[in-house]
């Protein structure tokens, strides 16, 4: 009995030396970054960037149920993109607002027009991302939403 035990003790040394020489290679992996939690800010508040979002969000379902909105819609990518080929308003709804990683109200002189700068991570960090300016006219309704998708910095 007592050599079974120990030719049993035999067969395990090279499996547990396998999983001590795999284990530094796997413990190295460098972790995926994640998306904060909370959105990036800047210029604005919180409360401003989510009623902002909201805003998109709301101009996003009336373009959907076909309702009648009034404003720019462009949306354009690198030109050797396979994105280049959807249609502004197509990339439009499927625009993952849910995904936003920052926010910026765009300093402007302009009084009639505010632009705001979305960023939308749709794969996560460091992967293509959605680059929006959203422009909002005096009475605070949308004029003109222009999307880019493009690489994140530094390309």
């Amino acid at each position: 009995m007592g050599l079974n035990v120990g030719m049993t003790f035999l067969r395990l040394i090279p499996i547990a030396a396998t999983a001590l020489l795999l284990a530094p290679a796997t413990l190295a992996q460098p972790a995926r970054p994640q998306a904060p939690s909370q959105m990036q800010l800047r210029g604005l508040t919180d409360e401003e960037a989510k009623a902002l979002i909201a805003k998109v969000a709301d101009a996003q379902s009336k373009v959907k149920n076909k309702e009648q909105v009034v404003f720019e819609l462009l949306s354009g990518a690198p030109a050797f993109y396979p994105m280049t080929r959807t249609t502004p308003r197509d990339a439009f709804l499927r625009l993952p607002l849910a995904k936003t990683f920052s926010v910026e109200r765009k300093a402007t002189d302009n009084k009639l027009w505010q632009p705001y700068r979305i960023i939308v991570l749709p794969d996560g960090p460091g992967k293509l991302l959605w680059d929006v300016e959203v422009v909002l006219g005096i009475n605070g309704q949308i004029e003109r939403i222009e999307m880019l998708y493009r690489p994140p910095a530094p390309f």
